[in-house]
C-alpha cells in the first residue's frame, strides 16, 4: 500500500470516528476530573452529607456544618471553595440591598434569606442552574459539577486558554504565543548542560509549572512545535474538521547542541540565543511551545494522528525533483512532528519513550530530556553525580510513529 492510499485510509477512519463521536458535555467529565486529581470517589445518586464533606476536605475546604445536606448548603460551600464568598456578600450590600433578590427573581428561584446572596452569586457564576436548585436533594451529578466548577474558578481545575470552537480562539492563541520569552532556572540549566555535554541526551526542554494544563490524561495529546503560524493554522484546521478540544499552551525553552559549522548564530533575541558553554561547544536556547489538547472523546484523540499525517507531515514525495514542496501542508510542517500521550494509544505504531522529568527544589521548574527506555539510566547517572539532591521521575510517553522512527534512527521521515 503506497503512502497516498495509506493517508486516504486514515482520512476515512478519521471521518468515521468523528461521525460516531458523541457530543461532548463538560459536566460529564466533572466526576472523572475530581477522581483523577483529588481522589474523590464517584458520588451516589443522592449525595450524603458525609460524602460531600469528604470531597470538600479533599479540596481543602471546611465541611458543611449543617445536620443534613441541602442543595443550598452545597452551594454555599461551593461559593466559598471558589473564593467568591466576599463577592457573594456584596449582593446584600447596604447600598444595593436588593441585588440578590433581583437575581433570584429573574431566575425564578426562591430560597431562604440566609442563602440568598450565595445562591444569587452562584447562578451568575454559572456554578449551578435553576433546575438543579429546584431539586429536592443534591444529586451526584450536580455535586460533581458544582464542586468542579468551583475548583476551576479557584485555579484548582484545568488551566486552558480556550476551546477550539471559541470565536476568539485564534486571537487568544496568537496573543498567548507572542508573550513568551526565554526563561531560566540556574540549577536546572547547569544540570541540563552537563547531561548534554556528557552525551546522555542531545537536548532537553525547560518548563515552568505555572502553565501546566492539568487536563484529563486519557483524552489528552501534547503537540510540540516552535512556529506560531503553524499553531494558528492547526487550531483552525481542527475547527474545520469538527473537533472541539480544550487548549492550553505551555511554553518551553528547547535546549540543544549547536554546531558552529552551521554558521554564525547571530545576535540573541528574547526568544533565541546561542551560548558557548565550553571552549568548543555551544548550546542553543529557543522558545517553543507544547500545545495540550484535551479532546471530546478517545476516538478524536486517536484520529488526530491521521489529521497530522494528511495535513502537517512532510515525506520525501512531498517534494518535486528540484526540492520544491508540492504537497499542500500547513505552514511550518515538520518531517518529524512530535505529539505524545501519557496513556497508551490504541494505534500500535506509537512508540514508548521516557520523559526523564527533573524538578528544581521548589517544584516550580523542570527539565525534560527524552530517552529510549534503555537510555534513561545514563541521564540518572549524571543527575546522581552532578545534583544528587535532585531526582529523576520517569514518565512513560507514547509518541507518534514519525518521531519514534527519528529517535530510533530507523527513518528520517
Amino acid at each position: 500500500m503506497n503512502r497516498a492510499t495509506k493517508i486516504l485510509s486514515l482520512v476515512l477512519i478519521l471521518a468515521l470516528a468523528l461521525t460516531c463521536t458523541a457530543a461532548f458535555a463538560e459536566e460529564e467529565r466533572a466526576a472523572e476530573y475530581l477522581s483523577e486529581y483529588y481522589n474523590i470517589p464517584a458520588f451516589e445518586e443522592t449525595v450524603s452529607l458525609e460524602a460531600f464533606n469528604d470531597a470538600l476536605s479533599a479540596l481543602g475546604q471546611e465541611p458543611v456544618a449543617a445536620e443534613t445536606l441541602s442543595v443550598e448548603e452545597a452551594v454555599v460551600a461551593a461559593v466559598k471553595l471558589a473564593g467568591m464568598e466576599a463577592l457573594a456578600l456584596t449582593y446584600i450590600n447596604d447600598d444595593a440591598p436588593d441585588k440578590a433578590a433581583n437575581v433570584l427573581a429573574d431566575e425564578g428561584v426562591e430560597v431562604d434569606e440566609a442563602y440568598a446572596p450565595y445562591v444569587a452569586c452562584a447562578l451568575e457564576l454559572d456554578l449551578i442552574d435553576d433546575d438543579e436548585l429546584a431539586a429536592d436533594a443534591l444529586s451526584g451529578k450536580t455535586a460533581a459539577e458544582l464542586l468542579y466548577r468551583a475548583a476551576e474558578i479557584a485555579g484548582m481545575g484545568r488551566h486552558y486558554i480556550g476551546r477550539v470552537s471559541d470565536d476568539d480562539i485564534l486571537t487568544t492563541l496568537k496573543s498567548t504565543l507572542d508573550s513568551f520569552i526565554i526563561f531560566d532556572e540556574e540549577q536546572l540549566t547547569n544540570l541540563g548542560t552537563e547531561i548534554v555535554l556528557r552525551g546522555a541526551t542531545t537536548g532537553y526542554n525547560l518548563k515552568y509549572s505555572g502553565y501546566d494544563a492539568r487536563f484529563l490524561e486519557e483524552y489528552t495529546l501534547k503537540y510540540g512545535h516552535s512556529d506560531i503560524t503553524h499553531a494558528l493554522q492547526l487550531i483552525a484546521l481542527l475547527d474545520s474538521e469538527g473537533y472541539d478540544a480544550y487548549i492550553q499552551i505551555e511554553p518551553k525553552v528547547s535546549v540543544y547542541e549547536y554546531m558552529i559549522e552551521w554558521g554564525e548564530p547571530g545576535e540573541p533575541t528574547p526568544t533565541y540565543a546561542v551560548k558557548q558553554v565550553t571552549e568548543d561547544r555551544y548550546l542553543c536556547y529557543a522558545v517553543e511551545y507544547d500545545m495540550l489538547l484535551e479532546f471530546e472523546t478517545i476516538e478524536e484523540k486517536e484520529s488526530f494522528h491521521a489529521l497530522i499525517e494528511t495535513y502537517a507531515k512532510k515525506y520525501d514525495d512531498s517534494f518535486d525533483a528540484d526540492g520544491n514542496l508540492v504537497e499542500k501542508l500547513l505552514s511550518g510542517s515538520w518531517w518529524q512532528p512530535l505529539y505524545s500521550s501519557t496513556t497508551e494509544m490504541q494505534n500500535e505504531e506509537f512508540g514508548l519513550l521516557y520523559d526523564n522529568v527533573i524538578y528544581d527544589a521548589t517544584g516550580s521548574y523542570s527539565i525534560h530530556p527524552f530517552s529510549l527506555p534503555d537510555a534513561a539510566q545514563a541521564i540518572a547517572d549524571v543527575v546522581a553525580e552532578v545534583a544528587p539532591e535532585l531526582s529523576v521521575s520517569l514518565v512513560e510517553i507514547h509518541v507518534n510513529p514519525a518521531f519514534y522512527r527519528y529517535i530510533t534512527g530507523t527513518d528520517h521521515q
